[in-house]
This record gives C-alpha cells, sequence and structure tokens, in this order.
C-alpha cells in the first residue's frame, strides 16, 4: 500500500511540477503584461505594441471560425530557430527583404487569440498588412485563389460571398472574376460581412510596433539590413 501511494505521489509530482513552470506560471505572467510606452520622455511616440483599431474584431473571430491559423502562422521565430526574417515577402515591404524583428509575446497584447499556427502550408500572415493593401485583390483572393496563382492549395471561401442579379448600376465592390468562377452574365459576386470583416482583419495584421530601447531594458529594435 505504501508503495502505491509513493508511485501516486511520484507521478503526479512528475506531471504537476512540468506543468506548473511551463504552463501556469508563463500564463500568469503573461495576463499581467501591459503596453509600455516607447520613451517616456517623449509620449508623442505612443507604445508598444501598437494600438490597432477595433475594427479588427470581428473578423478575428471569423480567420478562427474558418479554421485559417490550421495553414497559416501568424509569427516570426528567432533567427536560430529559422530565417523567417530574411524571406522574401516577409518583411516590411517584401521585395527588398528588409529585416523584420522577431515576435515577442507583447507582440499579441489586445488579441483574444494568438494565432501562432501549426503548419505553413501558406505563408506567414505576421506582417501581411504590410505586403497587401489591396482590398479587391484579398476578396477576388479569398473567392478564388488560383486566379492568382494558379499553384495555390488554399481553398474557397466563396461561401462568404454571394452571387446576386445586378440590378442597375453594377455595385462597386462587385469581384472581377475570370475563368470558371466567373458568375453568369447578368449577375455579380459581392462579399458578406464575414468576408468584409475577414479582410479588415487581414488588412491590421503589421506586427513589427519598435520595441522599447535598450537603454529601458527591453529589446532595441532589430537593425535593418538594407541600412549597412
Amino acid at each position: 500500500m505504501t508503495s502505491l501511494r509513493q508511485f501516486v505521489l511520484l507521478l503526479f509530482v512528475a506531471f504537476f511540477v512540468p506543468w506548473l513552470f511551463l504552463i501556469v506560471i508563463p500564463h500568469a505572467k503573461l495576463r499581467a503584461v501591459e503596453p509600455v510606452m516607447l520613451d517616456p520622455e517623449d509620449p508623442s511616440l505612443g507604445t508598444y505594441p501598437a494600438e490597432r483599431s477595433n475594427i479588427y474584431k470581428d473578423g478575428e473571430l471569423v480567420f478562427a471560425g474558418q479554421g485559417c491559423a490550421n495553414c497559416h502562422t501568424q509569427v516570426i521565430r528567432p533567427t536560430y530557430l529559422g530565417n523567417d526574417s530574411f524571406k522574401r515577402g516577409w518583411g516590411r515591404d517584401g521585395e527588398n527583404l528588409t529585416h523584420t524583428r522577431e515576435t515577442r509575446p507583447e507582440d499579441y497584447i489586445g488579441d483574444r487569440y494568438a494565432f501562432l499556427g501549426i503548419q505553413r502550408n501558406g505563408p506567414d500572415l505576421a506582417n501581411l498588412g504590410h505586403r497587401i493593401s489591396d482590398r479587391v485583390w484579398l476578396h477576388t483572393h479569398l473567392y478564388n485563389p488560383r486566379q492568382h496563382n494558379d499553384w495555390s492549395s488554399m481553398p474557397s471561401y466563396r461561401h462568404l460571398y454571394s452571387i446576386r442579379k445586378v440590378q442597375g448600376e453594377r455595385s462597386s465592390d462587385a469581384l472581377d472574376l475570370t475563368g470558371d468562377m466567373a458568375p453568369p452574365a447578368g449577375f455579380e459576386v459581392v462579399p458578406g460581412d464575414d468576408a468584409r470583416a475577414l479582410v479588415d482583419y487581414l488588412l491590421t495584421l503589421k506586427r513589427d510596433s519598435e520595441v522599447p530601447s535598450a537603454g529601458d531594458g527591453a529589446e532595441a529594435p532589430a537593425a535593418d539590413p538594407a541600412a549597412n
């Protein structure tokens, strides 16, 4: 009986201690994290992370509900874990391979969910708002991913859109679709509320807020190799 008690106690300790130090304590610490001023002597510089408008909140729920995080990540790994910061399309401007700093836990302050993702079947979305600013392009891509990239493996999200008969003039937000996905003559494809919310959310994804200076005890912003 004593041996059984010792076994159960050791088993409890073996599972509880790692859970306490790997889950409970880090979670408690991160819940207490608040935005900090970039420079206490110059409030005009704002806070880190930069505040985002509440306009993206509904789209965040659509992103979660549609399972987008199953194929897309929103995290730029430290250099020792990968070369994310130097990949084409992952930086602020994409084409010039601008070095983007590593993701930090504070980047997710204010978000209800941290969409770190589990695999990268599609591009990382951490800084999508810097790479793409064309709202119509995003809507067309969501409806027919292979219109722009015939190699895309992304599924169509046409259930977020509606096909309706053109009444008078064509709607200003109707999609310009080609090929098999184009609507019949006299009809148009327009985004629904969830599609608009999702695109609004995607356009806000900019995980590149400057961090407080090293003099404040925090990591300094990453250097731009293009400037060297």
